[in-house]
């Protein structure tokens, strides 16, 4: 609508000679004047958006919750042996990488003294079986010169270099292990991949295998594999598939249990499988698992039907109690600011509406202005009640959705205690051939240099300190007891004689730190001492799942993978019992309660040999059974995932009822009751650009005109006109022009 000024007089005169043009032209003006609304700042848009959340948490929650309900291998089976054949790959490599530095300082001696390559070898192969048999090969690879163990011959084609060939033919993990000489001969040693001793479960039939991609697979532990059309294409993918870094699990087809097993249905082989670093093999584990059958669950349907009800009734409740009220209220304030004939003032559930509806009509009553009797405010309910009633509906939809979900687990599946009772074992003597190696390497130490000077075993400790992050600091103590040179950091142990003859020890059990060092004498009645770091001991735990701690014959809490005091005293009773079982070599493994909660306790000896043995620790783990993947774990966990964020859109959509509307509203409710009790003095002003700031503009006309008279009324400004200057309402002039572009300059 465009308004403009007329040099002749219209048809329907002045406007203000006609009094419904006027009006016309005060609500056409006024609406000009309005504060329109933006987006997300709508009288309606918090609902609409809160309900379009739900509706989409309620497509999320079916398809989430609804998504474990298939049959097949459980997770916690498949996750359990990811973790196992992880250990045993980290295992295995660091044994090969041992091994192969081993052979590298062979090297080094030979350079020096190639006349004792004999009696070298002699002294590598002592004592360890790990060597089937170690050789010094001429350059043409065919032709010894020395050897100690078994014969074996070289592959033909092999290049003189340095090189790690895993070999698996005979149902015999091996590895040769190629080392150049200074001499162009090859010093070359034949590795056994030995396995720890493993506790297998029978009944799933388990193996652990070494397998090559391409070239075959020998059995490490475990039952016996046969070979057949479906299985090996099972094995050969997966260890295909774990070259490229990462851990694969494969499944085969169903096939009938095994007698003995337990499974009352079909079992399904499982094949882990985990590349023993970059050496050409990978370790793999062959379980036969029984299926979970599909089963049919509500908690998904009923999950998402809570929602779609929650979301529908919050569109009821506020559009009945807050959009509708207000729009009308809306409509009323133009038709009063306007000097429109309002009506009566509406009639709705909104308590605030209502008294500035009814504050507007006291004012419309009084054309001109002056001052304003009191006027009763109408009924309704306030609207945050309203606010909070539909926010209560969310909470209930919430409240439903965990009520009928299903209780958690309170058992694990035989192949996951096993599993874990393997892990346990593996951090277990993770942590005794860290003791015990730190030791060795003292004695080694002490044995090569036993009198050198303090200087020269400063530089040897130096090197010890660099090689392994397991020490914090290593000293040489004088005949007193005295520290006459240290490197690393302060030492924690204080000054004195190191006790016996070698050995690890705990320093005490006081204090708010683990003193746990390594010590060797020499000779001259010195000693060597390096302290263990006890964080990186303690990262020796970090490797399995849960609270892995590390406790003494007094049941004392030395190490731990949380946080804890040292030295405090375990007072739970299956803790406690976990560990003494373990204290006679046993490892312990069993669900069971622990502070009023289902938990996977699993304890097993740090070392039955070697020095740490004196230190008579146990390992104990302890995993609340929800923490594994089971198919009422995951829904009851998925479930939890839906209620908060049904809870979080509950709490937006009061916060952005409250703070943009209930408040604004409630202000303009009482600074409408006070214009319509007579106090003009405060001007009224919008909180927000919405359709309450709108209601609050029209407030403000009518304040002014009940201050200066009727002539302030929507569009005032522009009603002022002068004889022969005549204001009208002018229809629109629809635009001819092609694209609704103005014409060119000079046109």
């Amino acid at each position: 609508m465009s308004i403009v000024p007329m040099t002749g007089r219209p048809a329907g005169g002045h406007p203000q000679e006609d009094p419904d043009q006027l009006a016309r032209w005060r609500l056409i003006s006024l609406e000009k004047q309005l504060p329109q609304p933006r987006l997300l700042t709508g009288i309606g848009t918090p609902s609409l958006v809160c309900a379009l959340l739900l509706t989409l948490l309620a497509i999320f929650a079916f398809a989430y919750l609804g998504r474990n309900t298939s049959s097949g291998v459980p997770r916690a089976v498949v996750e359990s042996q990811h973790e196992f054949v992880s250990e045993l790959s980290r295992s295995l490599n660091r044994s090969v990488n041992r091994s192969r530095d081993e052979l590298g300082r062979e090297v080094v001696a030979y350079r020096a003294h190639p006349e004792q390559a004999a009696a070298r070898l002699a002294a590598l192969t002592k004592d360890q079986d790990k060597w089937r048999g170690v050789a010094v090969f001429n350059p043409d690879g065919k032709t010894v010169v020395n050897r100690v163990g078994q014969v074996f011959v070289l592959p033909a084609g092999l290049a003189p270099e340095r090189a790690a060939l895993p070999l698996v033919d005979g149902n015999d993990a091996r590895m040769l292990l190629v080392e150049p000489l200074a001499d162009r001969k090859l010093l070359v040693a034949e590795l056994r991949l030995n396995v720890r001793t493993l506790r297998l479960d029978p009944r799933s039939r388990q193996a652990v295998l070494i397998a090559v991609a391409g070239k075959g697979r020998a059995l490490a532990q475990g039952a016996p594999v046969q070979a057949g059309p479906q299985l090996d294409p099972v094995v050969e993918k997966a260890v295909r598939a774990s070259g490229r870094g990462r851990t694969t699990t494969r499944t085969g087809p169903a096939v009938v249990p095994a007698r003995g097993s337990g499974a009352t249905g079909p079992v399904v082989p499982v094949v882990t499988a985990d590349a023993v670093g970059d050496h050409g093999f990978a370790v793999v584990s062959l379980i036969y698992s029984p299926m979970t059958t599909a089963a049919e669950s509500r908690e998904p349907l009923v999950a998402a039907l809570a929602l779609v009800v929650a979301a529908i009734v919050v569109l009821l409740i506020l559009r009945a109690g807050l959009v509708l009220p207000v729009r009308r209220l809306l409509a009323h304030a133009k038709a009063v600011a306007s000097g429109n004939s309002p009506g009566d003032p509406p009639s709705t559930p909104n308590a605030q509406v209502n008294r500035i509806a009814s504050a507007l009509s006291a004012l419309a009553a009084r054309p001109g202005g002056g001052p304003a009797g009191r006027h009763s405010a109408a009924g309704g309910v306030p609207a945050i009640l309203m606010v909070v009633a539909a926010v209560v509906a969310v909470l209930g939809a919430a409240g439903g959705i965990l009520a009928t979900a299903k209780e958690t687990e309170r058992d694990l599946p035989a192949q996951v205690v096993r599993d874990s009772e393997n892990q346990a074992g593996a951090v277990a003597a993770a942590l005794g051939d860290s003791l015990n190696g730190g030791y060795d390497k003292l004695l080694v130490l002490g044995r090569d240099q036993p009198a050198a000077s303090n200087q020269q075993l400063r530089r040897a400790l130096d090197d010890l300190l660099d090689e392994s992050g397991r020490f914090r600091s290593a000293y040489v103590l004088s005949a007193d007891g005295s520290v006459v040179t240290s490197v690393g950091r302060e030492p924690l142990r204080p000054t004195g004689k190191a006790p016996g003859k070698g050995g690890v020890v705990l320093h005490d059990v006081r204090g708010r730190l683990p003193i746990v060092y390594a010590y060797q004498p020499l000779a001259d009645g010195r000693s060597l001492v390096a302290e263990f770091d006890v964080r990186y001991l303690t990262r020796l735990l970090q490797r399995m799942q849960g609270r892995v701690r590390v406790l003494d014959v007094d049941q004392r809490d030395i190490l731990d993978s949380g946080g804890y005091l040292a030295f405090e005293q375990v007072t739970d009773a299956p803790v406690r019992g976990a560990s003494t079982q373990a204290l006679t070599g046993r490892t312990y493994a069993q669900v069971t309660e622990v502070d009023g909660a289902r938990d996977l306790l699993v304890a097993a000896p740090v070392a039955l040999d070697g020095p740490a043995a004196a230190l008579k620790w146990t390992v104990v783990a302890q995993r609340p059974v929800t923490d594994f993947a089971l198919p009422g774990n995951v829904l009851r966990h998925g479930a939890l995932l839906v209620v908060v964020v049904a809870v979080g859109i509950g709490l937006l959509l009061f916060s952005w009822h409250y703070f943009f509307q209930l408040r604004p509203l409630r202000n303009l409710a009482r600074e409408a009751a006070t214009l319509a009790g007579g106090d003009t003095s405060q001007a009224i002003s919008p909180r927000w650009h919405d359709d309450i700031g709108a209601v609050a503009v029209c407030l403000e006309v009518c304040r002014q005109a009940a201050t200066h008279g009727e002539q302030r009324l929507g569009g005032a400004a522009r009603l002022r006109g002068t004889d022969g200057m005549p204001t009208a309402i002018m229809p629109r002039v629809p635009d001819r022009r092609r694209g609704g572009r103005g014409r060119r300059k000079g046109v």
